[in-house]
């Protein structure tokens, strides 16, 4: 029998009537990985408060649960799971207790740096909270090389050994491998972007310039779907005047948020998606769920040319690559695409190709599959004993002087817990002992100095 797997995350996986988000589609994604891999006791839970106040179903997936953040140990010690997956690590928080068996995480984004570009003001406590997390898991996993190498760096002050070359495997964002059939009657001149609004991602230059492309060609549509982000509005209200442009133009179709199954019809309605923003240091590690979501409803997607995906989407011919900063180029793009099926028809069937090689759950689970297996301990596990106290350079801000562990410096810098911080709060001990063995030193030292006076006349 398999070992009973307990999948938790905080965002709802694509179940009717909810929203799609990243986080949810990713927990599902890796769900239905583990089942493609013979896993028959999979439970996935939720945070409840993710759904608060709407009317959902959940008894069409009879293993997807919620859980109230507060009782998250007393519902793992109710499940009583062989293992424990968490999608990301801001749930983890909230399990308070030794939950009684080996803990896998799931990094699929670079989350301490998207709160740090939400303007978290708590740098500290946010990064003890990240390293408090990893240091408690037994096995960890990513989306992508990129990010691989940004969390290689938390891993080791978390404890987890530099010499393991398995460390932090990789497994792509990924989608059913029973792809949506491409629609024939689908229009050659709409475009698609499907997103919600986030402070470290902007497509607004880019959907300007597409209502622009469309008006030069006098025909055509824009499908929008998207919004702030169910929990609450972190743009804060950045992206208003976009949504009023939006509204006010003749050949867009506005819809807001969407269940997936919604959402995916509009897409395989489109010809093109939208997918083109300025790089930050999230976009860079990104990889972006909403990419893999296109190319594999058979939407070639008009993308970045830095981020990891970038390379196989150009070398697939899976949509075009460029420079955000090139707005006039892209408005050209959309131009001739707008004026041409034939070009979007023969990169959608390249999109899927794309995906049904490389991006698919049955292809992708195994390196948690394998762990999930036979879930161990991870060896000399300890307490994180290494913390970051700044990170203000992460974004334009100034940098502040700090003091910890008994250091005076500028940001960002690593305090080291322990051994040092102990030495400091001794060092005043240490002071009132050395204080009268300096004054006797000083005292033997002077009647020294007077003795010699006396013996040599001088």
């Amino acid at each position: 029998m398999k070992p009973h797997i307990l999948l938790l995350t905080t965002e709802p996986p694509p179940i009717p009537g909810v929203p799609a988000t990243g986080a949810g589609l990713r927990a599902w994604g890796l769900a239905h990985g583990l089942i493609s891999a013979g896993f028959d006791r999979i439970t996935l839970a939720f945070a409840a408060d993710a759904i608060r106040g709407r009317e959902v179903d959940l008894t069409v997936v009879p293993w997807v649960r919620t859980v109230e953040r507060g009782d998250l140990d007393e519902f793992i010690r109710g499940e009583r799971p062989d293992a424990i997956v968490f999608q990301h690590w801001g749930l983890m928080s909230e399990m308070k207790a030794d939950p009684g068996c080996p803990v896998a995480i799931d990094l699929a984004g670079p989350h301490l740096l998207e709160r740090r570009l939400w303007s978290s003001k708590n740098t500290d406590g946010d990064l003890r909270e990240k390293l408090t997390a990893l240091s408690r898991a037994d096995f960890v996993t990513c989306s992508g090389v990129f990010q691989r190498n940004y969390f290689l760096a938390y891993l080791l002050q978390a404890g987890f050994d530099a010499r393991d070359r398995e460390l932090c495997p990789v497994i792509p964002f990924s989608l059913s491998p029973e792809l949506p059939e491409l629609d024939p009657e689908r229009s050659g001149s709409t475009l698609f972007y499907g997103g919600m609004f986030l402070p470290w991602q902007d497509p607004e230059a880019t959907l300007r310039t597409a209502l622009g492309a469309l008006d030069k060609v006098g025909n055509g549509r824009l499908i929008f779907v998207g919004g702030p982000h169910p929990s609450g509005d972190v743009s804060e209200g950045r992206f208003d005047g976009l949504l009023d442009a939006l509204a006010a133009h003749p050949r867009v179709e506005r819809h807001g948020l969407l269940p997936f199954e919604k959402m995916l019809g509009l897409m395989r309605s489109s010809s093109v998606a939208l997918d083109l923003m300025p790089r930050n240091a999230e976009r860079l590690l990104a990889f972006p769920t909403r990419t893999v979501t296109c190319l594999w409803a058979g939407l070639p997607v008009v993308h970045n040319n830095y981020d990891e995906l970038a390379d196989p989407i150009e070398h697939a011919k899976a949509g075009w690559t460029m420079d955000e900063n090139d707005q006039a180029g892209l408005d050209a793009l959309l131009v001739r695409l707008l004026r041409n099926r034939a070009e979007t028809t023969r990169r959608a069937e390249a999109a899927q190709k794309l995906v049904r090689a490389n991006y698919t759950w049955d292809r992708t689970i195994r390196p948690l599959a394998n762990w999930c297996e036979e879930p161990r301990p991870r060896a000399n596990k300890r307490p994180a004993k290494i913390v970051a106290v700044a990170t203000e350079d992460v974004v334009d801000t100034p940098r502040k002087k700090t003091f910890r562990g008994g250091r005076v410096g500028y940001s960002p810098r690593i305090a080291v817990t322990g051994p040092n911080r102990a030495a400091w709060l001794l060092s005043p001990i240490v002071f009132l002992i050395a204080l009268p063995i300096s004054i006797l030193l000083l005292v033997f030292f002077l009647f020294a100095y007077i003795a010699k006076r006396i013996v040599t006349g001088r």
